[in-house]
């Protein structure tokens, strides 16, 4: 299986990113990173319901025969009903009316499969793929019991979680094998952990002083391997056999030029001694807002 990268598109409809200072990509420049990725091999875009007004922007922005990974709108209620689904469709309906197709559908809220009822979620999925509409069917995930509890329930073509040199936990859990042993084809999020491992050490130790010693050693082995911290990342991504896609957002033209060098010239290297086992950390859910 060759790996690749997704060209992610949440910077596109939102302030996405806590190192994010440009806020959302402007129309045109969102057309000129479409094509530059383009350009440098890069065929898979992944957007949402749930980025804004992502999807109008990419749409109108489309003049290739990209691959299109979009998501359900989160319903993120008690039970899935009737009514549940039929808001579902309304608003895939305008994903494709803004997107023009899509190939892959992932359900954005794994607890909504997993809620009363979610297996009327996964017919609607299944019907979507059986007309044509979409070519595979999948769900974005964060812990390792809900890809356990779903693969206990479903079958999917592909599954979104995240992963990176601090977030190991899918790995250590042993879900990424399970998930590879299943068949599934595996994108990989947060590879950058918003743009955290990338930023300078004292920024990311403002942010979490108790981490200020691990950015530090971080960015040492980096200039140690004669690595920039992006190529690190995609070494962490490319060690992992099982990882099919790598999705990364960029919130402009240069930082799309480093992200396509990096990930042309990174090796795989193995930093497994890095996982940090504190969520609190590793899941921005969990971050607290600055003060």
């Amino acid at each position: 299986m060759t790996q690749q990268l997704a060209l992610g598109t949440a910077q596109f409809g939102l302030d996405y990113g806590i190192t994010n200072t440009r806020g959302r990509v402007p129309q045109d420049e969102a057309a000129a990173l479409l094509k530059q990725a383009w350009e440098g091999g890069v065929r898979i875009v992944d957007t949402a319901q749930a980025y804004g007004n992502s999807e109008e922007v990419l749409g109108a922005a489309i003049r290739n025969p990209w691959r299109v990974v979009t998501k359900t709108l989160p319903l993120r209620s008690d039970r899935v009903d009737d009514d549940a689904i039929a808001l579902v469709d309304a608003a895939f309906m305008q994903s494709l009316r803004h997107l023009g197709k899509a190939d892959t559908l992932l359900v954005h809220h794994a607890q909504d499969l997993l809620a009363p009822g979610g297996e009327r979620l996964f017919a609607w999925l299944q019907d979507r793929k059986h007309r044509g509409d979409v070519s595979r069917i999948g769900v974005s995930v964060y812990e390792g019991s809900e890809i356990e509890a779903l693969l206990d329930r479903f079958s999917f073509d592909v599954v979104q979680l995240p992963a990176n040199i601090a977030d190991q936990r899918l790995v250590v859990d042993g879900s990424i094998a399970r998930l590879h042993a299943a068949g599934v084809e595996i994108h990989v999020r947060s590879l950058f952990l918003q743009g955290l491992l990338l930023a300078d050490p004292k920024f990311a130790a403002e942010r979490f002083p108790e981490r200020r010693y691990w950015f530090e050693e971080f960015h040492a082995e980096c200039a140690k391997q004669d690595v920039s911290p992006q190529a690190a990342c995609f070494g962490f991504f490319k060690s992992h056999a099982e990882f099919s896609t790598a999705v990364v957002g960029v919130s402009g033209i240069g930082e799309l030029t480093q992200l396509l060098g990096a990930w042309t010239s990174a090796a795989a290297v193995d930093w497994s001694a890095w996982g940090v086992d504190n969520t609190s950390f590793t899941d921005p859910r969990l971050w607290k807002p600055r003060a």
